[in-house]
């Protein structure tokens, strides 16, 4: 095929009119501005360039504009030109894949591979079989790309091709992509002949390794990874690592026991220094494959190498697993390791044992030893593994920490006193007496909690009426939280104290705690309250009560209620589907702006889109863009041939490239 002529730049200095005259072709036809959007593909500006890109794809071209645009791929001397046009060709995806596959036959290499790539990355299945011939392609770039093309793709019905050609083909270029690709496909299975013999050979030995980390599913590949353990080469060692614990995954029962058999073996032949040093200076991947074959094996020789990387946040949760499979064992050189541990060893250790939930006199000594530690970390841990161990003396002493310096130490303290309410509801009961009388609001609110935990109604209905505001939000909460239908009194009081935060507590809990006949009515006054917040909660209450008996109610309050308010209102609209409210609120279309329109316009395209339809073209116009984002959503729930002229009209106005991009999202899937 003669290769076309080199488009003609725009012949306009100015890059922003440049764009904007690119822009303008949207919904001309092809034969009026094709030349000037080809040019347009080999701008110098990657704005002008991604500009004729959605043209082009909004235009829907046709197979002969397609074959034209692969011609210009041949233009060797314009890197954006052809790159663009690759994204080009890639967008258009299914449509642009008959006109590719003919141009695997073309003379020039150069566009055969480009064309392959072309394929790999639109990753349509129809493309396959022309790729598995193309493996045999004389050029081996183009060879080594279709193999890549078919891994990227990922259809099991290349991987017989795949081995052959491996086999076939001498290159280890080709070779390295091939083997790729087969692990890219990851069809687990028995050890393949040809890269059993390559995972010997030095310079495709990695790559095999790789490979088998994907493809390996028998003792013959697990077998091979295991003389990669051994490797002086801490690169190759390190994919034996990972590859070993993926096909580990893979192995039957049987089988899987015989390799961990082995690789027990191992630890008396310097394995554990192998994965200690690949888990300290690896990727974060090999050392969580560390970790894996680590938790695997469950032998108390790892233990030091585990608790290490309970320092890693990536790492802290499969190597408790870890540790926890070696089981009770782990306990003493656990406790030896103590007193010499940092403070994040230390940390580790209390969780360890917690989790172990083992009680016995030198457990018992750490955890409290970890409870008084210089370490806000080593206490936290402390804190929550007395939670997890039947000792009343740990959880007594957790009580001090309730006003440790830190925060998060506090938190802990807390939190392990409420997971042990119900077992040790006398002391807690106690704990939270002492702690109602004290001075600190903190010390007061953290006793409401402890309350709650312990079944403590008469304690929290003192703290209903304490001083301090945020004590009493607390109380109320907890109480709501119990659901005794005694409380409802304390409640409905609190729906008229005087601070907001209480009355707003008080109206979410009234739902959870008193039944319709007890609440309703002290609701519906709440909806009268000056805040709307208060308004909020008390309707999302009536509504969980009531379900449409609670419509009338909202409806009143959208028409006075502030934003707040009226989000509530557009809630409870939403969840009963009330025809009432969709009628209502499509009259705020055009008076309201905000968090409110854009909740309107997202509940109308649920369930009334007709009602939505007459103000779309005014919204799309909107001075936010958030709104006007939130109104291309909604174009999607409309039938395409209503949603078209709206969006194409919004396009041609739009310039915010969020927008611009959801508009054009919208048309592609017209």
């Amino acid at each position: 095929m003669v290769m076309t002529e080199r488009p003609t730049a725009l012949a306009i200095e100015d890059e922003e009119v440049r764009r904007r005259t690119v822009q303008e072709q949207l919904g001309v036809p092809l034969e009026r501005c094709r030349e000037l959007l080809r040019a347009a593909l080999g701008d110098e500006s990657w704005r002008v360039r991604k500009e004729a890109v959605e043209v082009l794809v909004a235009a829907r071209p046709g197979r002969e504009e397609i074959d034209g645009l692969i011609e210009l791929l041949r233009h060797e001397d314009n890197a954006g030109l052809r790159n663009a046009t690759s994204e080009l060709l890639v967008r258009l995806g299914k449509r642009a894949v008959p006109a590719l596959l003919d141009h695997l036959q073309d003379s020039d290499q150069d566009l055969r591979k480009l064309v392959v790539d072309t394929l790999a990355a639109i990753g349509e299945r129809s493309a396959v079989p022309a790729l598995l011939t193309t493996l045999a392609d004389p050029d081996v770039n183009v060879a080594a790309a279709a193999a890549e093309a078919l891994g990227a793709i990922g259809d099991r019905s290349a991987v017989p091709a795949l081995l052959q050609a491996l086999d076939r083909q001498q290159h280890d270029f080709f070779r390295f992509n091939a083997l790729s690709a087969l692990g890219r496909i990851a069809v687990p299975g028995p050890l393949p002949p040809v890269v059993a013999c390559l995972a010997r050979q030095d310079m495709l030995r990695l790559a095999a390794y790789e490979c088998l980390g994907k493809i390996g599913a028998d003792t013959a590949a697990a077998d091979l990874l295991l003389e990669g353990l051994q490797s002086q080469l801490p690169s190759l060692r390190s994919v034996a690592i990972r590859s070993l614990a993926t096909v580990l995954h893979n192995l039957e029962p049987l089988f899987r026991q015989s390799v961990i058999d082995h690789l027990r073996a191992l630890f008396d032949q310097g394995l554990l220094e192998a994965l200690t040093q690949a888990a300290v200076s690896g990727t974060a991947e090999v050392a969580e494959a560390v970790v894996e074959l680590l938790e695997v094996l469950a032998d108390p020789r790892s233990l030091p190498l585990l608790l290490q990387a309970m320092g890693n946040e990536c790492l802290t949760s499969r190597a408790m697993d870890a540790l926890q499979s070696i089981g009770t064992v782990a306990i003493a050189p656990s406790v030896a390791r103590y007193a010499l541990a940092d403070e994040t060893e230390r940390a580790a250790i209390c969780t360890l044992l917690g989790r172990l939930g083992r009680l016995q006199a030198d457990v018992e000594q750490t955890i409290s030893q970890g409870l008084s530690d210089d370490a806000a970390l080593v206490r936290r841990a402390a804190a929550v593994a007395a939670g997890r161990l039947p000792s009343a003396a740990l959880l007594s002493a957790v009580t001090g920490l309730l006003d440790d310096e830190d925060s998060s130490v506090r938190d802990a303290a807390l939190q392990t006193l409420r997971t042990r309410g119900g077992s040790h509801s006398g002391l807690v009961r106690e704990i939270a007496g002492q702690m109602i009388s004290s001075e600190l609001p903190e010390q007061r609110r953290a006793a409401a909690l402890l309350c709650a935990a312990s079944g403590d109604c008469e304690q929290l209905a003192l703290l209903i009426k304490d001083e301090h505001a945020a004590v009493r939000e607390s109380a109320v909460r907890a109480v709501g939280r119990l659901a005794l239908a005694a409380s409802c009194p304390n409640l409905v009081m609190a729906l008229v104290d005087e601070a907001e935060e209480v009355r707003i507590a008080a109206a979410e809990s009234l739902s959870g705690c008193c039944g319709k006949h007890e609440s309703i009515a002290p609701l519906r006054l709440a909806l009268q309250d000056p805040s709307s917040w208060v308004q909020a909660a008390a309707l999302r209450s009536l509504v969980e009560l009531c379900g449409n008996e609670a419509l009338s109610d909202a409806l009143a309050l959208w028409q006075r209620g502030d934003e707040v308010a009226q989000l509530a209102c557009l809630e409870a609209f939403d969840l009963l589907a009330a025809p009432e409210g969709f009628a209502l609120i499509s009259q705020a279309l055009g008076q309201r702006d905000g968090e409110v329109l854009k909740g309107v316009i997202e509940v109308l395209a649920r369930h009334k889109p007709d009602l939505l339809l007459p103000w779309l073209h005014h919204i799309l116009s909107h001075s936010d863009w958030d709104v006007r984002m939130s109104a291309v959503r909604a174009c999607a729930s409309l039938p395409p041939p209503e949603r078209h002229d709206l969006l194409r009209m919004a396009l041609d106005r739009e310039d915010h490239d969020l927008v611009r991009q959801a508009l054009r999202q919208l048309l592609d899937g017209h």
